[in-house]
């Protein structure tokens, strides 16, 4: 490790260093939560190979050397999230309603998203951006897995959302891009790119992004703001920025089994590998208080759909499931998405999801799309094939490979001990294979 950063964690930490420093030789660990969109999935988890986290419901440890849940089944089904443990304390600190509207800046992987996502019902909104067009990517992948629907994804630089949202979000999640010294156990680049410039660097990126969050939240709104580093030039000094400068209230975050106070500051959290199971952490939640501000009026995304396309979705409900059509469609370039009466109009930002994408129409037929088989069950659909987890068949499946069938003609689910894994097609006794191309191992 970089001497200048071992001597400024020796000054942060004093007699504790030496701890820190052998944490940072141990294995990093493991974690997920459980998707609460679909039911009952511990109870299909090995059990032995689980620990329950001690603060967070629905979160675990896992023994992934013998049980390597991101290469499982369940994974592919949405039953849960892996996330770096001291990460997921993040969204945990603070209560979501059902109807807030969130925006996560910073978004890509996902794990914040996703979690906040599944506890806002469809009178909530959730918006997550991610500035990296391939990490957008994956965070859109993510939230198709899930089985979300009342979110959409952008790709843009987060202070252009500034132009469509002022004084709007109940919550903002700011997971700043930081110089990444929390994350020295895990990522062997953090340690090789680690400078005092770099620190700096993200420094002046943090603010930019907190004075935009700050136009962005409503009177009485909740930022929430972390890092996965510990220099104060990111953390306690941006936080006595907003405090100071911008006249937000720092609200005390109540202190969890591994969570420790900053510095000099006892209302925020610092989390260390020594002292927590999981990498370093840094969390504040501070409210906005202006009463002067006003809500700005958005410019909602009316549904666009014509009769052709509408004929054509209706005839695939109809000959394949057992719902109805949702009632608000929106498309764009022929993929049509079901958007709910709340979702914004956003000309001018890259926008990759926008709610539940539904599939796609094509001369005379509609193609549905894997984000519509995942938020389905057995009881949503006519036709499918339920296979236990570890069946050969889920193994080819998710290969690519063509299964045989019981001639039953059409679109129908594959589902693992009743989860959606993906679309079908059959005919002639033969199971196309739907499973995305990109996804499939």
């Amino acid at each position: 490790m970089n001497e200048l950063f071992k001597q400024r964690m020796k000054k942060l930490l004093q007699d504790d260093y030496e701890n820190f420093e052998k944490a940072l030789l141990q294995k990093p660990v493991k974690s997920f939560y459980l998707n609460p969109l679909k039911k009952d999935a511990i109870s299909h988890l090995e059990q032995h190979f689980l620990t329950p986290h001690p603060y967070i419901k629905n979160a675990y440890f896992f023994d992934y050397d013998n049980y390597p849940l991101g290469k499982h089944p369940y994974f592919n089904c949405g039953l849960y999230y892996i996330q770096e443990p001291s990460a997921m304390a993040v969204a945990n600190c603070v209560d979501f309603k059902e109807d807030d509207y969130v925006l996560d800046m910073c978004a890509a992987p996902g794990g914040k998203t996703c979690f906040t996502a599944s506890q806002l019902s469809d009178q909530g909104l959730m918006i997550a951006n991610d500035i990296n067009k391939l990490r957008a990517g994956i965070l859109s992948e993510n939230i198709e897995r899930f089985g979300i629907k009342n979110t959409i994804v952008t790709n843009c630089d987060p202070v252009k959302l500034e132009k469509y949202f002022n004084n709007f979000f109940d919550k903002i999640i700011l997971d700043a891009p930081c110089s990444g010294e929390g994350m020295f156990r895990k990522l062997d680049q953090a340690v090789k790119t680690w400078s005092i410039d770099k620190i700096n660097e993200c420094a002046y990126i943090q603010r930019k992004l907190i004075d935009s969050a700050y136009k962005m939240l409503k009177n009485d709104g909740i930022l929430i703001y972390s890092t996965c580093t510990y220099s104060l030039e990111e953390n306690e000094e941006q936080v006595d920025y907003m405090v100071k400068q911008l006249n937000m209230e720092l609200l005390a975050i109540k202190k969890q089994p591994g969570m420790t106070s900053g510095y000099q500051n006892d209302k925020v959290v610092r989390m260390y590998p020594h002292l927590n199971k999981g990498e370093g952490q840094f969390i504040a939640l501070l409210k906005k208080h202006d009463e002067e501000s006003k809500i700005s009026k958005i410019k909602l995304l009316k549904p666009n759909i014509n009769k052709e396309q509408l004929d054509l979705i209706n005839k695939f409900y109809l000959d394949n499931l057992k719902v109805t059509v949702p009632p608000l469609l929106y498309n764009s370039n022929n993929h049509i998405y079901a958007i709910l009466p709340q979702f914004p109009e956003l000309k001018g930002i890259r926008v990759l999801r926008t709610g539940l994408y539904l599939g796609e129409c094509k001369k005379g037929r509609f193609e549905p799309s894997h984000s519509l088989a995942l938020t389905l069950t057995k009881n949503d659909v006519k036709r499918y094939y339920d296979y236990k987890a570890d069946d050969k068949e889920i193994t080819k499946y998710l290969h690519g490979e063509t299964l045989l069938g019981t001639n039953q003609k059409g679109y129908g689910l594959i589902l693992v001990d009743g989860y959606p894994l993906s679309f079908y097609k059959e005919s002639n006794n033969q199971i196309k294979n739907l499973y995305p191309k990109g996804l499939r191992r």
